[in-house]
């Protein structure tokens, strides 16, 4: 008999079997472990490679000034512009006083001045009280105060009580103004280093001299302005640098006017001349120098110091002047070099120019047609000459090449008018117009003639154009011609040239030439149509037509001929 509790066993044993089979049908997912510690592992992994993102140009984020506030305007005010305006009345107020004090006969003349003077001194010395008592803009006005009354009472001592001869009142204005510049220096500022530049520019004219000593003249304002340099290289006052080349240029303004006065009346004295002469050079050299010290970024005065010179040289128009020209441009170059600012190169380059113009030279004469070589060949060193480069030189140059172009043109008239020889000048044009087209060939790719590539090559074809004109023109047997057959010996020259410059531009691949030969054929049938087709003769016009037909056959020819290669 079987045991009852083994059955029993059996059947809890097959019912657990149903239940898991039917829990392991509803639910087929695996079920996920359960977190553990991760292992720590000795190798390090290699960083994630990052996606590729195209990297961003940095652009600086834009500054933008910060507008004062109302409280600052009212400190601006206060501490900058009060003192300075309080400078300026001030210094009117006590002239208003002398000459109250004059009028009434309150004190004598002697006392006016000494007073005057006293009194200067004074204010000046208070104000450097106040500079050390950290008030500035209030120093800086009190002495600028002080020294226009101690000059204005120095001044009235000579001119109005001749209490002193004009010498002596010199060397006492000038004492006044260089303590003044020690006080600019000290202070460092450039308000004070304007009011000296003015005022030492202006003693001269103050000692009422009628014959003014212009070589003296000049080389106290040379002296003056070297300090003044200097204080602006110590101070590094850029718009004070600006205001004391003005000044000094006024100054070698009144010495050439100066010399037109001389020679309205009689000969110049050679020591006059010279010595403009190298106050101009002294403010070249000083310009240069000085505004790259202060780092000036365009060194505009030290270029305009430059054209000084050479207008100087070309109103002495000395006969040895080409020689001090091209010793100028020799400076120019050297100074380029030296200081690293190739706009000097261009102060030298305008230097040969002039120093070409210089040249004695009759007008209608050999020597006047050399002067045109010259400048070709000028044209064509600034082009291929690397050494001296200057910003923007291939614009100055095909600048230079349109003027020289044109110049030769208008006196070709006048040559052709007097029947003379214009052999000389064309070949100058030739060697321009060749330099200028081998350097469109070199360039043709070259970014820098952006922007203004159509332009020039416009500029270009018709210098090319009025060159080859004259070129035939220039022939023995043109002149011989009558008008017609000149007229159509130019029209024959210029289908030839069409031919010429279609077939270079086959031979170079370039579409520029061939289009340039299309335009100069087309010119020439309108020509013959409009001009040329009256005038001439019927052997003439069957000569021309036919010539021409068959130039445009050949031209045709090679485009067929192309065509057909290229399919």
């Amino acid at each position: 008999m079987e045991d009852p509790r083994i059955t029993r066993l059996e059947q809890e044993v097959e019912a657990l079997r149903q239940r898991v089979s039917v829990l392991e049908g509803q639910n087929t997912s695996p079920v996920a472990p359960e977190p553990s510690e991760p292992e720590v592992s000795t190798v390090a992994r290699p960083a994630p490679r990052p996606a590729y993102t195209k990297r961003k140009p940095v652009v600086p984020p834009p500054t933008f000034k910060e507008k004062r506030s109302r409280e600052e305007w009212e400190q601006v005010i206060a501490t900058v512009w009060l003192p300075r305006i309080g400078a300026i009345f001030a210094a009117l107020g006590a002239l208003f006083l002398f000459s109250y004090a004059s009028v009434a006969g309150l004190i004598s003349p002697p006392v006016r001045i000494g007073s005057g003077v006293l009194i200067g001194l004074l204010v000046i010395a208070l104000g450097e009280y106040q500079y050390e008592k950290k008030r500035r803009e209030l120093g800086v006005g009190l002495v600028a105060t002080g020294t226009i009354v101690a000059l204005a009472a120095l001044f009235a001592g000579m001119a109005l009580y001749q209490f002193y001869p004009p010498s002596l009142a010199f060397l006492l204005e000038l004492v006044v103004v260089f303590i003044a510049y020690g006080l600019m220096l000290w202070m460092r500022s450039q308000a004070l280093l304007v009011l000296v530049s003015i005022t030492g520019f202006l003693l001269p004219y103050l000692q009422l001299s009628d014959d003014p000593n212009l070589p003296l003249f000049l080389l106290y304002e040379v002296v003056l302005f070297a300090a003044i340099f200097f204080a602006v290289d110590r101070l590094k006052a850029k718009k004070a640098f600006v205001f004391a080349w003005v000044i000094f240029t006024i100054a070698l303004a009144f010495g050439l006017l100066s010399l037109e006065l001389y020679w309205l009346d009689e000969q110049v004295p050679r020591l006059d001349e010279w010595s403009l002469l190298l106050a101009t050079f002294f403010g070249y050299g000083a310009t240069s120098f000085v505004g790259k010290r202060i780092q000036f970024e365009k060194n505009v005065p030290s270029w305009l110091a430059g054209g000084v010179v050479l207008l100087t040289l070309l109103i002495l128009d000395w006969s040895f002047g080409t020689l001090i020209a091209i010793l100028f441009a020799g400076t120019a170059y050297l100074l380029a070099e030296r200081l690293k600012d190739l706009a000097q190169n261009g102060v030298g380059h305008v230097a040969l120019l002039v120093a070409v113009l210089l040249i004695p030279a009759d007008a209608l004469s050999w020597t006047y047609q050399l002067r045109y070589f010259l400048i070709a060949g000028l044209i064509a060193a600034f082009w291929f000459v690397p050494r001296a480069r200057m910003p923007h030189q291939r614009l100055f140059n095909v600048g230079l090449y349109v003027v020289f172009i044109f110049s030769a043109v208008v006196d070709y008239e006048t040559y052709q008018n007097l029947g003379l020889s214009y052999a000389l000048t064309v070949l100058a044009m030739v060697l321009a117009s060749t330099a200028f087209v081998l350097l469109l060939v070199q360039t043709h790719r070259d970014p820098g003639w952006k922007g203004s590539w159509q332009l020039v090559l416009v500029l270009a074809a018709i210098g090319v154009f009025t060159t080859y004109t004259l070129i035939i023109m220039e022939l023995p047997f043109y002149r011989g011609l009558e008008e017609t057959a000149r007229s159509t010996t130019l029209s024959a020259a210029y289908i030839v040239l069409a031919l010429v410059l279609v077939a270079i531009g086959r031979m170079r691949t370039s579409s520029t030439w061939r289009l340039s030969g299309l335009l100069l054929l087309t010119i020439s049938a309108v020509k013959l149509l409009l001009f040329d087709l009256s005038f001439l003769t019927l052997f003439q016009k069957a000569f021309v037509f036919i010539g021409f037909g068959i130039v445009t056959f050949i031209i045709s020819r090679t485009y067929f001929k192309k065509r057909k290669k290229n399919t």
